[in-house]
């Protein structure tokens, strides 16, 4: 045997003998080893929910209102004629209250007064003049016409003219001119009274434009008034409320900022929709002492009672129509009808008393979970 074969055999010897060494120390050490398996049986605990139930009944409907208060009335008070602002001996200021009727205004009329004064001594002339054919082409009316000529006074208010006895007459007075200077004078003298204006209805002066000397203008603004005796405000509802409003309802209003409260009335209910928010305005008559224009106010309008309904709180709500129901110990999805929102509660229908709602956390739950409760 050469020394190269010699070499080789020695060099396999020593790897098996490695091999076996190997495998030996394996043996030895899994048989050492423990499992960290466990070997008990793992039960699965279900998750205790919390339930309540909820009986149905007549819930009271409250809508929220609130808005800005308004003077029912409000007028900008002009002129029709012309003239210089005269003093009525009483000053006209902004938030002085005026009763119906109390004289505000007075324009210097005199002028006017000489023109309807002209115009009437020109209706007498023309009368004058038309006598002696009169008294011959219709002898049946002279006396009548007579008495008026008599009668007539430049100072006074013209008087209604004699009624023609025929057509005749009728025509012969029109073509003289009689009846249109008549019909000119008295719409002189209607306008006479608009010298003067008076307050229209009882309430206060918020805006005055002119004082004792200025040069009135025919159509030029004077004062603005408002009513104080009846307001309004005007508040916005969910069109979903809409049913449950009608002109009429009361609704008690308060102000925070004055500790006060005031009764009111539903006196009238928008037709214009906002598209963006979908809601409708109604418009509340307010009465009582302490109101101002321009005031916040806030309060709620109690609509037609809810029957049959189940108070729910907001939170328990799986989606806008459903909750969680307990069925033999499972979760199962519910749909109800909601029938009001509320700020933490809804109003819905199709909740019966047998049925266990689920009221708790929600966070983990899903349809046809098992659970505790």
């Amino acid at each position: 045997m050469n020394k190269s074969t010699r070499k080789n055999i020695v060099s396999a010897a020593i790897t098996v003998l490695i091999l076996i060494c190997g495998v030996l120390i394996y043996i030895k050490m899994a048989a050492q080893k423990k499992s960290t398996v466990s070997e008990v049986v793992v039960k699965k605990e279900r998750r205790t929910v919390q339930t309540s139930t909820f009986s149905s009944g007549i819930e009271s409907n409250g809508i929220d209102v609130d808005g800005r208060v308004e003077a029912h009335e409000r007028v900008n008070l002009t002129s029709r004629v012309q003239g210089v602002m005269q003093k009525t001996g009483t000053t006209i200021k902004e938030g002085k209250y005026f009763k119906k009727g109390d004289l505000l205004f007075s324009i210097d009329k005199q002028e006017a007064v000489f023109t309807l004064k002209a115009q009437k001594s020109s209706l007498m002339t023309a009368i004058t003049q038309m006598m002696p054919d009169l008294k011959f082409d219709h002898p049946q009316s002279f006396e009548n016409w007579l008495n008026y000529l008599n009668a007539f006074d430049v100072n006074k208010p013209i008087q209604p003219m004699p009624e023609p006895k025929s057509d005749q007459e009728k025509y012969y007075v029109t073509g003289k001119n009689i009846l249109n200077q008549y019909y000119t004078i008295k719409s002189q003298e209607t306008r006479l009274k608009e010298y003067n204006i008076y307050a229209p209805f009882s309430g206060v002066i918020t805006v005055i434009n002119v004082f004792p000397g200025t040069l009135i203008s025919p159509g030029q603004t004077l004062a603005t008034m408002i009513n104080t005796e009846q307001y309004e405000i005007s508040s916005p509802i969910p069109l979903s409320d809409l049913k449950y409003v009608k002109v009429g309802q009361s609704v008690e209003l308060s102000s925070t900022d004055l500790s006060s409260s005031w009764n009111g009335k539903v006196n009238r209910i928008g037709t214009q929709i906002d598209a963006a928010t979908q809601n409708i305005p109604i418009f509340i008559r307010v009465y009582g002492k302490g109101l101002k224009d321009g005031m916040y106010l806030k309060g709620k309008l109690q609509g037609k009672q809810l029957e049959d309904v189940v108070k729910l709180p907001k939170d328990i709500f799986l989606s806008a129509e459903q909750v969680y129901i307990i069925e033999d110990s499972t979760l199962v999805a519910k749909s109800i009808s909601p029938v009001k929102r509320m700020a933490n509660h809804v109003l819905v229908k199709g909740i019966s008393p047998a049925d266990k709602v689920v009221t708790g956390s929600l966070a983990g739950l899903f349809e046809g979970q098992k659970v505790n409760y």
